[in-house]
């Protein structure tokens, strides 16, 4: 496995699939399909985290014609223990027999001996822990440089993938990600960071393994940042149920439209709710549809 072989692998499946479109899998259990919660067993946080994993493999099996990639975000999995952490990683192992990359949304960013933890976790290859499965890794790059050596290491001799946290799609982003450094924003500081992190681990696409998180919800800022990270993959949150429409995420795209994936999660996970007469994975599988072709249309405009 070549050392950037992350970005290769997500864009061969971007042009092969004719899908730009990632799945984030972040379920609420009150808000899961009512045969999924009924048919889960054991008690408590057991009982929980099976609807979960139930509900996130099935999620996998429908989305998996339309998607090039899942985003399973741990939160929602390990918030029930052991037994959540491993209904988290059943899902990872679905994504993986579907022929889909797996993107652990874990926001990890630490120093020295802790960093290294989580990298071994999430991008190694022990056994019995989510590395093994998992693709690439979201991350928050607030401690520096320091805090990402680890991943970055893990990207370089593994093939794994680092997209980290340049500006985000949520409201209140701005409170940080906005603000003045010495006459430019702290976002236009970090995307500086992710181009040197990132400059030796190009791979055949031409772009690196280390990506960058860019809200749908900001296109005057994605302009920016595309601007200043012409070879690094954007994961684009915010399409959807954020507010965000296809046309928001043109800037995030390279001409030809290379160099970007666009999540959606609640506008997908809950079209059970707005489209009750059909079992709800066939609602899933036509929202996911939906929004690859709306995706596309967008996409494949970019000139």
């Amino acid at each position: 496995m070549s050392a950037a072989a992350f970005a290769d692998r997500l864009l061969r499946a971007v042009e092969a699939k004719k899908s730009c479109l990632v799945v984030g899998i972040d379920p609420v259990e009150d808000r899961l399909p009512p045969e999924v919660r009924a048919a889960a067993g054991g008690v408590g946080a057991a009982r929980s985290a099976a609807a979960l994993g139930r509900f996130g493999r099935d999620v996998v099996g429908a989305v998996a014609a339309s998607a090039v990639a899942v985003k399973p975000n741990i939160a929602f999995f390990e918030r029930f223990g052991p037994a959540g952490l491993e209904a988290f990683q059943s899902v990872c192992a679905r994504a993986r027999e579907a022929g889909l990359l797996v993107i652990a949304d874990a926001k990890r960013g630490d120093l020295e001996s802790t960093a290294e933890a989580y990298a071994d976790a999430f991008l190694g290859d022990l056994p019995g822990t989510p590395g093994p499965l998992v693709d690439a890794i979201t991350l928050n790059p607030y401690m520096g440089t320091d805090s990402m050596k680890p991943f970055l290491k893990r990207a370089r001799e593994g093939g794994r993938g680092l997209f980290i946290l340049v500006r985000t799609s949520n409201p209140s982003a701005a409170e940080l990600q906005d603000q003045d450094c010495g006459g430019r924003p702290l976002y236009l500081r970090v995307a500086d960071l992710v181009a040197r992190w990132g400059a030796d681990l190009e791979g055949e696409s031409g772009f690196s393994a280390v990506g960058a998180v860019v809200g749908a919800t900001v296109p005057r800022q994605a302009e920016e940042i595309r601007s200043a990270l012409p070879r690094c993959v954007f994961l684009v949150p915010g399409y959807g149920a954020q507010g965000a429409g296809a046309a928001e995420v043109r800037p995030h795209f390279l001409p030809g439209g290379r160099g970007a994936v666009v999540n959606s999660s609640r506008g997908i996970l809950l079209a059970h709710e707005k489209d009750s007469d059909r079992p709800w994975q066939e609602a899933v599988a036509r929202a996911a549809e939906r929004a690859r072709l709306d995706l596309e249309s967008v996409r494949t405009s970019v000139v």
